[in-house]
């Protein structure tokens, strides 16, 4: 009796029940066609009916107080690391050798555990995030877009290879060309040395070729790292956008990245040929991406997209290229088994770090 009372009730209600009136909210969309409900158009718009709006941040004194927390944050990461190389006892002399190629390794460890660790993970990083927000027609088409995407990353990794590769041809080209033609008035007037020196200056010349490897990889390192301070800077300015908490933290872990990335760099310099004074000075100028990027940014928010997207993978090309092509031939010519080990295990000091600071962003 109470089962039937109950199919009784039930049979009364059901038209009040497919009504709508359970529903959490009410709808207005009588006169929409059925078909509107369940489209792309109709679920963006009550997902933007049901999301809070977010209240730009306003105020004369909270935009300063924001631009002095990034540009702050963005000098302690440049000046720290500079105020730290004082204390490394480096130099260019013959005695400091030793020492300068354990530092080369360690750079070589940093900036492929940079290039791998850092900042292609950020840049495929920055893609998936991307794809998430956004409203796909069919997982196929999802899936071939972060394909695309992650190739797009590849084929930037690989353009900042080729790109450090043409401008060191270039210089090169441009180099031996004056070289020649400086050279060309005293070959002649010494042609009859030539047989007697003939290995003398074929050892000479390997030696020059080596010098001239290194002190090319400085100056192209330098480039890269004024690239790579720049997507910095944008982090920074990124960050402070999206509260201050965010920024500091973001600033502690970029000051704890550039530390062991900017005694590499000094190494590299040094070993180009900068004596120990200019070498600071030139890491002190790269400074100057690293502003500009946390300009850029608080001036246009966005643009940490355009940095994920092109910027960080080109570095990383960079990078790979300065480690492989100039630091780590550098370090073959030593064959003593000692210093071999422990440049070796300095190279792998360089890229734990990098899995530190990695584990820790």
């Amino acid at each position: 009796l109470v089962l039937l009372c109950f199919v009784c009730l039930l049979f009364l209600n059901f038209p009040l029940l497919c009504s709508g009136q359970g529903h959490g909210h009410s709808h207005d969309h009588t006169d929409e066609h059925p078909s509107y409900k369940y489209s792309r158009e109709a679920n963006i718009l009550l997902k933007d009916k049901e999301e809070p709006q977010r209240k730009p941040v306003g105020g004369k004194i909270d935009r300063d107080s924001l631009w002095f927390n990034a540009l702050g944050s963005t000098l302690l990461i440049s000046i720290a690391p500079f105020l730290i190389l004082y204390l490394v006892p480096l130099d260019n002399s013959s005695e400091r050798e030793p020492l300068l190629k354990i530092l080369l390794s360690f750079a070589a460890g940093g900036l492929l555990g940079d290039a791998f660790l850092h900042l292609i993970p950020h840049a495929l990083l920055g893609h998936s995030h991307d794809n998430h927000g956004e409203v796909h027609a069919s997982d196929h088409s999802h899936e071939f877009h972060d394909h695309s995407q992650d190739m797009n990353v590849g084929l930037w990794v690989l353009s900042g290879i080729l790109i450090f590769l043409f401008v060191e041809k270039f210089v090169r080209l441009v180099k031996d060309e004056h070289e020649h033609s400086h050279s060309a008035k005293t070959h002649t007037e010494k042609n009859h040395q030539k047989s007697e020196s003939k290995n003398k200056s074929g050892q000479q010349k390997a030696g020059k070729d080596r010098a001239n490897d290194i002190k090319i990889a400085g100056y192209l390192n330098l480039a890269a790292d004024i690239t790579h301070n720049f997507t910095d800077g944008l982090a920074i300015g990124a960050s402070y956008l999206a509260g201050r908490n965010v920024g500091i933290v973001t600033t502690i872990t970029i000051l704890l990245h550039e530390v062991p990335h900017e005694i590499g760099d000094f190494a590299i310099l040094i070993k180009s040929g900068c004596s120990r004074k200019k070498a600071m000075y030139l890491q002190l100028l790269t400074a100057v991406g690293a502003l500009s990027g946390t300009v850029v940014s608080l001036l246009a928010e966005g643009y940490d997209e355009m940095a994920t997207a092109w910027i960080l993978p080109l570095t990383a090309g960079g990078f790979i290229y300065i480690a492989t092509v100039s630091v780590l031939p550098e370090l073959l010519s030593d064959t003593k088994l000692w210093q071999s080990i422990k440049e070796i295990l300095a190279l792998l000091l360089g890229v734990c770090m990098m899995v530190l600071i990695a584990s820790f962003e």
